[in-house]
């Protein structure tokens, strides 16, 4: 007589290779103390599993394991994700997701071993490959609501003012523009927070899928004699999804709607040397955002020689680490923007390095998907990535050389000089001769420039139009900001005050050679003069700097000069500069200081630095 416990626990050992967990079985002989003792046939196999970790196969053999969850998940829905289990090949031989049982490769046309099939199910599977788990399923495990949620509980986002004080240490005068970029930063910021989707920013914990492995089989749609195709992995993703945003009907019956904010790109107008691309660079270092500076010298349309509108996407790609949803909250700073103006009257059928450009831009600064290629991969192969601009903030700048000329004839003033001719023609070109034309050498630099920027300070987009840029591309960049020319008070300044300045520069230069460098006040002034007849901004300052010191910098080096200085007769071009040498040493003393000396550079030029 046999007991029915005993037919149980043969039926649960014979179905054990199936998948089920030894612990159970033992829970189920544990219940029945008082029963007797139950022997198994030898041939009975019996193979222990655990539902705690699955092991999958990587492509050189080793094995990764999975978290206690996503073992759970798989062994819990009865469809094992494949592993080398028991092989004895080193864990190259793949197994079914249905039933467990080997897999043998498909013999195909071509050399690929990516086919396989179950000879006992007939499930045909692919095996996923390192770039194609990257490409289409691996994908990061946290949510650009995450990201952004995280960024914010770290560290908030700094106050304007705070982005103002930065900026003062590094660039002199432009109180206006330092304070239109901190406010358009900080609003940036807020702008990234306030469009996450409703739903993602308020879930607090957001389910993370099991990442999949290269060795993991994904099932060929449509193959499988029966039941659904796309496997368990499939019916996992499609669960996980976010919720969607409301459409068609959804929309018009709903009450509430969410506020998205809206972006406002920035163009910089100003003289050269005034600061435009020294306020970008500054405000790079000082950002947790990505921030790209492109030049659109460089940028032609599509298919022509040059560089492509969507390297500036790219460009900040790359700044991003590569990241796309890093990149889709960063900042675009398009140098040289007055370099794509179009030219009138250009007999050719297309303007391919102005007008293409500014309609190429036109989709880029509003928002739409860009095609970028990937890291280390040309755009021809087909290799891309799309990145979102929706929320890229740019900020254009540029000169516009002669602009000033345009908006006195639209106001009907009378410029310096001796006015302007009535046939002149439109266009960038138009605008810079007239511009040399009517600046003399006769008019006073200092007159001539505060004219200008009382003029500047009048722009309007009209004036932008018939400077060469077409009308779309000026709407797109609502925020307009005139930077001012710089006058002798602030050239002096720029010598002296900000961390970066010529002066120190030049001084710790002359501190490596253990020379000191003194400038008075009266040369500082005489050279701030200079570089305004000049017509350079902030830029002739250095050529000054670097004509006036050649021969101290010639002369200096392994002699005994202790101190150089500079007056103003010295920048007129009145007297040489004045040395004021140590005292005399004895020769033998003097070639073991030599000797010092050359051993000692690399620290002295440390010291300097410091």
């Amino acid at each position: 007589m046999s007991c029915p416990c005993t037919s149980a626990a043969r039926l649960f050992l014979s179905s054990a290779h199936r998948g089920l967990s030894c612990s159970r079985i033992q829970l189920f002989s544990l219940s029945r103390r008082g029963s007797r003792e139950t022997h198994f046939h030898p041939r009975v196999c019996v193979r222990s599993f655990s539902e705690t970790t699955v092991c999958y196969a990587a492509k050189d053999g080793t094995t990764k394991d999975s978290g206690n969850d996503s073992g759970k998940k798989s062994v819990g829905d009865g469809k094992r994700m494949s592993g080398s289990g028991g092989s004895g090949k080193g864990g190259s031989q793949l197994r079914c997701p249905k039933c467990g049982d080997p897999c043998t490769h498909v013999e195909t046309f071509v050399s690929s071993t990516r086919f396989v099939k179950c000879e006992k199910c007939h499930h045909f599977f692919v095996v996923l490959s390192e770039t194609d788990s990257k490409k289409g399923l691996n994908k990061e495990a946290e949510s650009e609501a995450e990201l952004v949620r995280r960024a914010f509980a770290q560290k908030p986002p700094p106050p304007p003012k705070k982005i103002y004080a930065y900026l003062d240490k590094y660039v002199v005068g432009q109180s206006y523009a330092k304070k239109v970029l901190a406010v358009a930063v900080y609003n940036h910021y807020k702008r990234i927070y306030n469009n996450i989707p409703a739903g993602s920013r308020q879930q607090v914990e957001v389910e993370k899928q099991p990442s999949l492995t290269p060795r993991e089989l994904l099932q060929i749609a449509g193959i499988s004699p029966h039941g659904n195709a796309l496997g368990a992995t499939m019916q996992q993703q499609a669960s996980q999804q976010p919720p969607q945003e409301k459409r068609g009907g959804e929309v018009l019956d709903s009450t509430h709607a969410d506020i998205k904010l809206e972006k406002s790109n920035i163009i910089l107008l100003g003289p050269t040397g005034s600061g435009k691309t020294l306020l970008a660079q500054t405000l790079a270092r000082c950002l947790d955002v990505p921030f790209a500076i492109c030049d659109c010298t460089t940028l032609t349309q599509a298919g022509y020689v040059g560089e492509d509108i969507e390297s500036v996407i790219a460009k900040l790609l790359q700044d991003a680490n590569y990241s796309v949803e890093k990149a889709q909250q960063g900042i675009v700073f398009l140098d040289e923007v007055d370099k794509i103006g179009s030219v009138p009257g250009i007999h050719q059928l297309r303007d391919v390095g102005g007008e293409g450009v500014q309609q190429g831009l036109l989709k880029l600064l509003e928002g739409t998907i860009v095609n970028v290629p990937e890291k280390n991969s040309r755009k021809l192969r087909g290799e891309t990535v799309q990145v979102d601009t929706t929320n890229i903030l740019f900020v254009a700048s540029g000169a516009f050389n002669g602009l000033d000329r345009i908006i006195s004839r639209r106001k009907n003033e009378k410029y310096l000089g001796f006015g302007t001719p009535s046939n002149l023609g439109k266009g960038r070109r138009a605008a810079a001769a007239a511009d040399l034309a009517n600046s003399s050498g006769e008019t006073d630099a200092v007159a001539e420039i505060e004219e200008k920027d009382r003029l500047l300070k009048h722009v309007e987009a009209r004036d932008l139009i018939e400077f060469g840029m077409i009308p779309e591309f000026v709407g797109r960049l609502p925020v307009v900001v005139p930077l001012h020319s710089l006058d002798e008070d602030t050239l002096v300044r720029i010598l002296t005050e900000p961390r970066n300045a010529v002066v120190p520069q030049y001084q710790a230069l002359f501190s490596m050679d253990k020379c000191e460098l003194n400038v008075t006040q009266d040369a500082l002034r005489a050279i701030a003069r200079l570089a305004l007849e000049r017509k350079t901004g902030a830029r002739g300052l250095r050529s000054i700097m670097e004509k006036l010191l050649l021969e101290p910098m010639f002369e200096v080096p392994h002699s005994d000069i202790a101190t150089v200085e500079l007056d103003k007769d010295v920048v007129q071009g009145k007297s040489q500069p004045r040395y004021i040498r140590a005292p005399a040493k004895e020769s033998a003393e003097e070639e073991y200081d030599s000797g010092i000396e050359e051993e000692n550079w690399p620290r002295q030029a440390d010291a300097a630095n410091n």
